[in-house]
């Protein structure tokens, strides 16, 4: 119901956490200008992706061009940002050519850079006419040329920002080439491989010639009360320890981060091979671990700020082969996966090598996986040929073909210029049946997680408000439910039978545990936190999270506002994207997913079915119209979303 009067009152005029200034940057005319964050926002919305998808629903009107001057791209931090449990995580939100909510995040250093700076919020606005790039200096703000950056890749233009300035401490976001081609599923990067936004972000920056936003500040982040911010931040930093029994991924995300999963996905039978033809890399996985990776190219470890897993991030450089002389850091799960057995290829070194172009030219890394595995598995099946595809030879495992392929959707050279948009649209430009063997929901290409035959997978890569995003639901797989303290869903009223519901191969408490899982990961994303950090208990027990709030910022949420808040963010984003026309059929999974049993040893059943049921019980317990999965009017009012009740309603949506 919004935010009590009591609770404006408890907030002072000094800020803890936040530093309360939004940052609004106008490319079309030049204008720079700040705004005080309204208090009212930090308690019904938080931060980061919170406050981001605030003002995209305020400040856009329905049916705007994506690529026109009217959208906005905004960065969000949070209250944590720049403090030791931050983890330096940024939110990017625009309105995506799909017209969803564009929304992604990356790591590194460049949100607790623009914390010290003295801002909450980026607001670009407008389209510049030629390059540019923003530099913010503390208080100075400025907008320079950067036409001589336009068509550098990334590290190129890490490199030269940093130069011009003279100071290669300051942090920097940036497109490569694709983005300023308006390729589909560009990305925005920073500290040269944390990338974010793969659903819009990359292609919208480019379309508003803006190459990069450099920062630097002098300042820091005030915390309420820091001894009971140390006593929370030594809770959570414990969960991560890798001597640490609950979670037995935890050590191993410490010794070979993410990408260690590869074995434990293959033996379980989900490791998403041919384009999801098969679920297993059999014999070849040997050649694709990170023993091997670790053994023949890792040089050291780097980790985000004040991130305990520095094994997340790895530097790694090939020394000899074809590809020798390639340097790159951060191999985790979703480059491994989707450059090895996603396209049949066994040689490692190729598939960094393809990570490498991707970061360099600012493109994501699924996307390209997915979009080379699809017409790999169109060329095998005879619908494209080798004329088709301009001579390449097209076969599952020939990595030369996809690294060439790679650097043609970038640029959109020949048959790259089709596949630049995207696997939805290239399927329906082609025809000729291979539409069957797009892996994608609302236009946007899968990720390389357990998704084939897992209902929790089918129901959180459909019901996302801006495409697949396992982020945004994911719960770490495998995860034992006795970790799971039974009183945080008593405290919450929350009926979930946890057990069932990780572990069953049914759909049953599939519903339930998605929504809580949504509310949760959402309300955490605004604090802002990371996936990698809600393991353990906490990937279900987020209580130690709230208290880390209300140490920081001396606002006494409390557990159930928390979850409010997630929900609430939930909601206006789905707002959003029905405004643009969504609806329940939209809300669907690849045709692979419900009508092919999945082929070799598996987890969970041979296919997804009784789809429709779950989403029934979802859209139930979210308060939404089953036909049309719009909110209710009822749901939005309870969430302090009045406002919108009467938005949806002039467009005639009751």
């Amino acid at each position: 119901m919004g935010i009590p009067l009591e609770a404006v009152a408890q907030m002072s005029e000094k800020w803890y956490g936040w530093k309360g200034k939004i940052l609004r940057i106008n490319l079309s005319n030049g204008k720079i200008s700040r705004q005080e964050l309204p208090k009212e926002w930090t308690r019904d919305f938080i931060g980061c992706r919170g406050i981001n998808s605030k003002i995209l629903y305020d400040e856009l009107r329905p049916g705007i061009a994506a690529f026109g001057p009217e959208n906005k791209l905004i960065f969000g931090t949070g209250p944590l940002d720049g403090t030791p449990i931050g983890m330096g995580r940024v939110s990017i939100t625009t309105k995506s050519d799909r017209g969803c909510v564009g929304e992604g995040g990356f790591g590194g250093y460049w949100g607790p850079e623009l914390k010290f700076a003295g801002y909450d919020h980026i607001v670009i606005e407008g389209a510049s006419e030629k390059p540019c790039y923003v530099w913010i200096d503390d208080e100075d703000v400025e907008i320079r040329d950067a036409r001589h950056l336009w068509g550098k890749d990334t590290w190129q233009t890490d490199k030269r920002i940093k130069e011009e300035i003279g100071d290669f401490d300051i942090q920097v976001a940036y497109i490569g080439p694709a983005g300023e081609n308006l390729v589909h599923a560009s990305t925005i990067l920073t500290d040269l491989s944390r990338s974010a936004c793969r659903n819009g972000g990359g292609e919208v920056m480019g379309s508003k010639k803006l190459k990069a936003i450099a920062v630097r500040g002098s300042g820091g982040v005030q915390v309420a009360n820091p001894e009971e911010y140390m006593k929370v931040w030594k809770e959570i930093r414990a969960a991560h320890d890798h001597h640490n029994t609950e979670d037995h991924c935890v050590p191993i995300y410490h010794v070979f981060g993410s990408a260690g999963m590869a074995r434990v996905y293959d033996f379980s039978g989900n490791l998403i091979t041919r384009n999801a033809q098969d679920m297993s890399f059999h014999d070849r996985i040997d050649e694709v671990t990170c023993e091997k990776y670790i053994e023949k190219y890792a040089v050291r470890g780097t980790a985000c700020f004040c991130c305990p897993y520095a094994a997340e991030g790895k530097w790694h450089e090939i020394r000899d082969g074809e590809y020798a002389g390639t340097r790159d850091k951060n191999l985790w799960a979703g480059g491994l996966f989707a450059f090895t057995a996603l396209i049949g290829c066994d040689s490692l070194s190729a598939a960094l090598k393809i990570q490498s172009l991707c970061n360099r030219l600012g493109v994501d890394v699924y996307f390209v996986g997915y979009a080379t595995a699809w017409a790999m598995e169109c060329y095998e099946k005879g619908i494209l040929s080798k004329e088709d595809v301009e001579g390449l030879d097209l076969s599952f495992g020939n990595y030369r073909a996809a690294v060439e392929l790679t650097g043609k959707i970038a640029y959109r050279e020949g048959f790259g210029d089709l596949m630049a948009e995207g696997v939805e649209k290239a399927s329906k430009e082609i025809g000729k049946g291979s539409e069957l063997y797009k892996l994608t929901v609302k236009g946007q290409e899968l990720e390389i997680i357990p998704w084939r035959n897992l209902y929790q997978a089918a129901l959180g890569v459909a019901t996302s408000e801006s495409g697949p995003d396992h982020t945004k639901w994911y719960t770490p797989f495998p995860v034992n439910p006795a970790i799971a303290k039974a009183e945080l869903l008593r405290e919450l009223n929350v009926d979930i039978d946890l057990k069932s519901a990780l572990m069953t191969r049914t759909p049953e408490g599939k519903a339930k545990l998605m929504k809580f899982k949504y509310d949760s990961m959402t309300f955490l994303e605004a604090l802002p936190s990371c996936i990698y950090m809600s393991r353990g208990r906490l990937a279900i027990d987020f209580r130690p999270w709230v208290r880390a709030l209300r140490s920081c910022t001396g606002v006494d949420f409390t557990l159930e506002e928390a979850m409010r808040a997630g929900e609430r963010i939930v909601n206006l984003e789905r707002a959003f994207i029905v405004r643009e026309g969504f609806r329940r059929e939209h809300d669907s999974i690849p045709r692979r997913m419900k009508e092919e049993p999945v082929p070799s040893q598996y987890y969970g059943p041979l296919k997804v079915e009784d789809f429709n049921m779950m989403l029934d019980e979802y859209y139930e317990l979210r308060g939404w119209d089953k036909k049309t999965a719009i909110p209710t009017k009822r749901k939005l009012e309870q969430l302090g979303l009045k406002y919108v009740v009467g938005d949806l309603r002039k467009l005639g949506m009751r």
